[in-house]
């Protein structure tokens, strides 16, 4: 692996979820994705219950598939996860994949809601008590979050982590999550940038537009720690930074 961008979250098996529709719009991501500059890619399709029934065995499978076609980038198993009650045992029984097999897991909250801060909480101590590390996707298109961003940095003293959207940071989203996605990293609410892409067009693996945005606004330093240095810790299952370090208490 070479020292280019590592994206921890991408849609890129084919058929799995909303993602990548078919073989050939995997290999065009892929293709995508390299020409950008990212080096490794982490395959996190949906797990959600009733909706995206995907299980480790699947996801590890339509990968392997997937290399037999292409294979010009390293892809690792991953999942975005629903927040559910039972994750622990289900990540036990081998049903859900951590990030490459080792501490992380991707978490998914909804998005028009929160659960109960108390809940959120239970689950994040109990994902860390079995040793669980979970990252939060995606929460400046949680409207919850949004209007209250310090509920991130409750989870965050839980011992949990945060990953944005690379298009949120480079105005894809619209100017409102732009500017509360730049915040978030400001306060250091943010620890890891991801492109969250989904086909080759409206949501391509594109993660080089946020990386100079982010290296412009908070140096180049920070840029590399969220697009290089943390995502490959993350695939690792090495610990990133200490949480009271960073946190502008």
């Amino acid at each position: 692996m070479n020292n280019g961008f590592i994206d921890i979250h991408c849609h890129v098996l084919p058929g799995l979820d909303e993602g990548a529709s078919n073989i050939e719009e995997s290999v065009n991501m892929l293709q995508i994705a390299k020409k950008d500059g990212i080096s490794a890619i982490v395959a996190a399709p949906h797990i959600m219950d009733g909706v995206y029934n995907n299980t480790r065995e699947i996801i590890v499978k339509a990968i392997s598939e997937l290399k037999e076609v292409i294979n010009t980038l390293p892809i690792y198993a991953g999942a975005e996860v629903r927040i559910c009650r039972d994750l622990v045992n289900r990540i036990n029984n081998q049903e859900i994949p951590l990030v490459n097999d080792k501490r992380y897991l991707l978490l998914e909250l909804p998005a028009y809601v929160l659960p109960p801060i108390f809940e959120l909480e239970n689950i994040v101590r109990s994902l860390i008590e079995n040793k669980i590390i979970p990252i939060f996707t995606h929460p400046e298109r949680n409207v919850v979050i949004l209007n209250n961003l310090s509920i991130m940095e409750r989870f965050i003293m839980q011992g949990a982590f945060f990953q944005v959207t690379a298009m949120s940071i480079s105005n894809h989203m619209g100017r409102d999550i732009q500017k509360a996605t730049l915040k978030m990293i400001r306060q250091n609410y943010v620890h890891v940038v991801a492109t969250d892409a989904h086909n080759e067009k409206k949501r391509p693996p594109i993660l080089s537009d946020a990386y100079m945005k982010v290296a412009k606004e908070f140096g180049e330093y920070e840029a590399q720690r969220l697009f290089i240095k943390n995502p490959l810790k993350i695939i690792k299952g090495e610990s990133i930074e200490s949480l009271n370090e960073y946190l502008k208490v």
